[in-house]
């Protein structure tokens, strides 16, 4: 399959090639019994002149920036927002029913009438993240306009013995800005985000908090270094467990703290990152971090690793200790 690049009106024809009778060159014989025709078509992406001499070095940032342009034009394409994969097998150390029990408890009025059963340590974790540009150029040829959104769920998809529920799923939409500094030569991307967090429950079990995300990106060499600082939009002071119109978790800025700082380094096909938070409260210091290794199982498809220990992995545990360990398939990464 042949296909033309336009860059900077410069048509570029086989930069993905293969012979036209062919679907794919790595495709099992017997997949590959009937042959595809195929046309060259024009595709517009932008001139790697346009980004600055720091990503430039990193190919695999110049390839996403590229591609990601020209598919955001197409009404049939939602982008990738952040990494979407799925860990079939993970292991969290200290599985919690304590939420579940008091809310039964609470709706039965007798917790000897009710048996929730028990979360198991085994669980499947997998994260679904789109976005979609609205606008560019509103006051600059760098600024961008999205909207994002990103599911994140914990099932219990062994547990048998209680119906195999989904026992927490995160949403997060968010309105972002992006832009690129014109005039501070180590920041390459700046954005500013209206976000919002819930677990969609009720009751005792709610738990969301709305924030506005500053985030600063430097590449520096072979990687990326990523910061982001957020600001909690106030809610009530205090939170009645069973009131779902008040605050649902006043304290977890204590757990989440201020801010977290990314880093991924790419190193040949595969790529490391690391994420670091901490409420900077020497008194009561609590944090997380946590380990990524995704590398390559096939053209489209990458292995992936996850190693979380710390509080904040979920809503609903925000204010729990928990370390996890995953194992599965990453569908798109960061590059």
């Amino acid at each position: 399959m042949k296909r033309a690049l336009l860059v900077s009106g410069l048509i570029i024809t086989g930069l993905v090639q293969a012979e036209p009778e062919t679907i794919e060159d790595d495709v099992h014989p017997w997949l590959n019994s009937e042959k595809m025709k195929t046309t060259t078509e024009e595709i517009e992406v932008i001139d790697p002149n346009e980004l600055p001499e720091s990503i430039r070095n990193l190919p695999e940032l110049v390839e996403k920036i590229q591609i990601e342009q020209a598919a955001a034009d197409s009404p049939y394409v939602l982008l990738p927002h952040r990494p979407n994969y799925v860990l079939p097998f993970t292991y969290q150390s200290r599985p919690d029913n304590r939420e579940w029990d008091r809310l039964l408890d609470e709706v039965s009025g007798d917790d000897s009438e009710v048996d929730n059963g028990e979360f198991e340590h085994l669980e499947a974790v997998f994260q679904i993240s789109i976005k979609y540009v609205l606008a560019e150029g509103l006051f600059n040829k760098y600024s961008r306009l999205e909207v994002g959104y990103t599911n994140r769920s914990f099932w219990q998809a062994y547990n048998d013995k209680i119906s195999k529920p989904f026992r927490e799923t995160n949403h997060e939409p968010e309105l972002m800005l992006s832009w690129r500094p014109q005039h501070i030569d180590w920041v390459e991307h700046a954005a500013i985000s209206l976000n919002h967090q819930s677990n969609g429950q009720t009751s005792s079990l709610s738990r969301s908090w709305n924030r506005i995300i500053l985030e600063g990106a430097s590449v520096v060499g072979k990687g990326i270094w990523v910061v982001r600082a957020w600001w909690r939009i106030p809610e009530e002071k205090e939170g009645e467990p069973f009131d779902p119109s008040d605050n649902d978790n006043p304290d977890i800025d204590d757990y989440m703290g201020p801010g977290e700082l990314y880093y991924l380094r790419v190193m040949d096909k595969h790529t490391l990152s690391v994420m670091a938070r901490n409420n900077f409260n020497f008194d009561e210091n609590r944090g997380a971090i946590q380990l990524d290794w995704s590398f390559p199982l096939t053209k489209r498809l990458k292995g992936y690793v996850q190693y979380f220990n710390g509080y904040g992995e979920s809503l609903i545990d925000y204010n729990r200790y928990q370390e996890r360990f995953g194992i599965g398939i990453k569908l798109s990464d960061w590059i």
